[in-house]
């Protein structure tokens, strides 16, 4: 059987390629600050959140893909729809199977990217022009670098299946240092929001190349497809659709939510209380959206390992993994949101016009800090193949949203209608409910599970220190 093996090397490239993956905006943000007005500042957050409508058109197929690759490479001798397969011993990874759910998802990518590009130059392009004529062709330049970006996801899927982690995250700095490079010259000689949007269309090129490299050089993988003499006919990807899409379709509405629980509200912002208002909301959104990605990424260097305990039917051992990811996430999102608050002062001498107030920073950081708990929950539960919260997520979501408009239109709570509109729905069910669920799955009580995540923890830095001691 072909074990997932993550190892400290790939948690540390996990932390490398995260911080190169938000170094974009980290790294970048004192430029984009400077360089850009207020309105542009606004209106490249709407980019952003524009364009993640279209990506909502994965509709769970990577989360899916990442899964059923991962069940594959551990050896289970047949993908089901809502559960695990049983594993056999000795079981090599399927490569024939393997190559059949490639071909699948190309195809898939393919037809989502092309639609998505669709999309953004028409229903997309009208929008923004109705903000902001004089960014149409920035637009038009930022929408293929979208469509680009969603052509290759599937390889960032495979690879997270098959726990390729380093390999994954050594693609993304590749990327996100090109990506740094080209927008600081092109900022740098003027161009605006255009030389930022040429920038992102360069690296997803980048993406495709270099993840296409590293994938197909993990464990031979390139070779090991080429010995399978069978080609993928049309029933055969047609069946595994069929199979991907069952839980994909599931997975597709948590993704919806989650556009919905976080850019929606940009959109409302924009709409309701103009464009300089969005770039105060939306900068804080970025950031703690940065923290939060930041803090999570034990739970995702972790993912594909929780996934083979789940095929190995290991819940101690997986409870007790994933109780130490949600502690070094908490403690984590904590430094990292008292280091944005002493920050502060360097964006306002960055850029003196853009009003951050602190209570609201706090409101946001507490609502992504909830979202985020409950949907490592989630996560959790889907290794199972099972995803019983996909509709709480959707109905919730779109009540928050309808929420948060009334709110910010016909009260004078204004901008706090959109913070506060959030937390008051996911406190009544999502914010209590996956937690509980995890809790029961594991058999334990709640202070078990934080008592065991901190004696993980504890262990795994005492460890970490001794071997860099050596």
């Amino acid at each position: 059987m072909a074990n997932i093996k993550i190892g400290k090397s790939d948690i540390i490239w996990s932390y490398i390629g995260n911080f190169f993956k938000v170094a974009a905006n980290i790294i970048l943000l004192p430029v984009v600050l400077k360089m850009l007005t207020d309105d542009e500042l606004g209106i490249w957050y709407v980019f952003g959140s524009v364009s993640q409508i279209v990506v909502l058109l994965d509709f769970g197929f990577a989360a899916t893909i990442a899964r059923n690759i991962a069940y594959a490479w551990c050896g289970v001798d047949s993908l089901q729809k809502d559960s695990i397969g049983n594993l056999r011993e000795g079981q090599e990874t399927n490569f024939e199977y393997f190559k059949k759910v490639l071909d699948t998802c190309r195809f898939i990518y393919l037809i989502i990217a092309s639609v998505a590009l669709l999309i953004l130059l028409t229903a997309g392009l009208f929008y923004i022009r109705s903000l902001d004529e004089t960014c149409v062709i920035a637009w038009v330049i930022y929408s293929m670098g979208v469509a680009v970006n969603l052509l290759y996801c599937y390889y960032t899927s495979f690879m997270r299946g098959i726990g390729a982690i380093a390999e994954n995250n050594k693609a993304a700095v590749i990327t996100k240092l090109a990506q740094i490079i080209v927008t600081i010259v092109l900022l740098s000689m003027g161009t605006g929001i255009l030389g930022v949007s040429i920038a992102y269309l360069a690296s997803g090129i980048i993406l495709g190349l270099c993840s296409k490299f590293y994938f197909e050089r993990y464990e031979s993988i390139k070779n090991k497809l080429k010995s399978v003499n069978s080609r993928s006919s049309l029933a055969e990807i047609k069946n595994m659709f069929g199979i991907i899409w069952y839980n994909a379709s599931k997975d597709g509405l948590v993704t919806v939510a989650n556009y919905l629980n976080t850019q929606a509200n940009t959109l409302i912002c924009s709409s309701v209380l103009g464009l300089a208002t969005t770039g105060a909301y939306g900068l804080s959104v970025q950031l703690a959206t940065i923290s939060a990605s930041i803090a999570s990424i034990p739970f995702t260097s972790a993912l594909p390992k929780l996934q083979e305990k789940a095929a190995q039917r290991d819940n101690e051992g997986g409870g007790i993994l994933f109780s130490g990811t949600i502690i070094m996430f908490a403690l984590s999102y904590i430094v990292l949101t008292a280091m944005v608050i002493i920050l502060l002062p360097v964006i306002k001498w960055l850029k003196p016009t853009l009003v951050i107030e602190v209570p609201m920073l706090l409101i946001v950081f507490l609502l992504l800090f909830i979202d985020k708990i409950y949907h490592l929950c989630a996560s959790l539960i889907s290794t199972f193949n099972t995803l019983p919260y996909t509709k709480a997520f959707f109905y919730s979501s779109i009540i928050s949203v309808v929420v948060s408009y009334i709110l910010a239109r016909y009260t004078s709570l204004g901008l706090w209608g959109i913070l506060l509109a959030p937390i008051i729905v996911a406190a009544c069910y999502n914010m209590w409910k996956w937690p509980l669920y995890v809790l029961n799955m594991y058999k334990v009580s709640l202070s078990q599970f934080i008592s065991k995540g901190i004696s993980y923890t504890t262990q795994y830095i005492k460890s970490s220190f001794r071997n860099n001691n050596k």
